[in-house]
């Protein structure tokens, strides 16, 4: 898990789960509602069936990627877990995490790495690799683009 990409898109892509969730609901329960005709929007019911299963499966992908998140949250130090919900779920600029808890900037950035490793190790205990990950997020372009941006981030300030 070089770098820590998956810690860092997995967190970010937590705090809209339940967001992404919701609107799968809601266009679940729109297309079931109209189904009750023999076509919807020129599918048949055959093809408005399989998109339904297909949009439960990804919404039992996103809670899987809920509950591992919150698992692997709850097995850090309080520390850690504290620093990267305020950075990640709850979007705090690194300032406002040291004024927070009253440290120097430089030391947010240095528990933050070592929280973002910790999470990193504990996915991968877990049995989650990058591609596992990737294998279980591939139907997931926002969250794939996510991961695809850190690494090219990551790519242009090597050079």
């Amino acid at each position: 898990m070089e770098e820590n990409f998956w810690t860092k898109t997995i967190l970010e892509a937590y705090r809209h789960l339940e967001t992404v969730a919701d609107a799968i609901d809601k266009i679940v329960m729109k297309t079931a509602l109209n189904s009750g005709h023999f076509l919807v929007d020129g599918e048949s019911v055959f093809e408005t069936s399989n998109k339904l299963i297909a949009l439960s499966e990804r919404k039992v992908t996103l809670i899987n990627l809920k509950i591992l998140t919150e698992n692997v949250l709850s097995a850090l130090s309080v520390d850690e877990a504290d620093i990267l919900i305020c950075r990640y779920v709850e979007n705090m600029k690194f300032k406002d995490i040291a004024e927070e808890k009253g440290v120097q900037i430089r030391t947010v950035f240095r528990r933050l790495d070592r929280a973002e490793a910790s999470f990193a190790n504990k996915l991968l205990a877990l049995g989650y690799t990058d591609d596992r990950l990737k294998k279980m997020l591939k139907n997931e372009k926002w969250i794939m683009a996510r991961l695809e941006k850190q690494e090219e981030n990551a790519c242009a300030v090597a050079r």
